[in-house]
């Protein structure tokens, strides 16, 4: 089924111009997240392989000063 044939069947052109634009704004939002994510997790992934890491004692020490604050 192509797109043109899911709109067909979903009536999705028969929505309201509001809540079709609604729609529109959180699938953008979706993909502008999907990017933002995307991106840390690239970063992640560089600092795992250049050796930027916290050992497990480090993240149990940093938490617990943070949770002091």
């Amino acid at each position: 089924m192509n797109v043109v044939e899911k709109r067909d069947y979903s009536h999705l052109h028969h929505v309201n111009k509001s809540l079709n634009d609604q729609f529109y704004k959180t699938l953008r939002k979706q993909e502008v997240l999907k990017t933002k994510l995307s991106g840390r997790a690239e970063k992640s992934e560089k600092d795992i392989q250049s050796g930027k890491v916290f050992s497990r004692a480090e993240v149990g020490q940093r938490t617990n000063e943070n949770l002091r604050k």
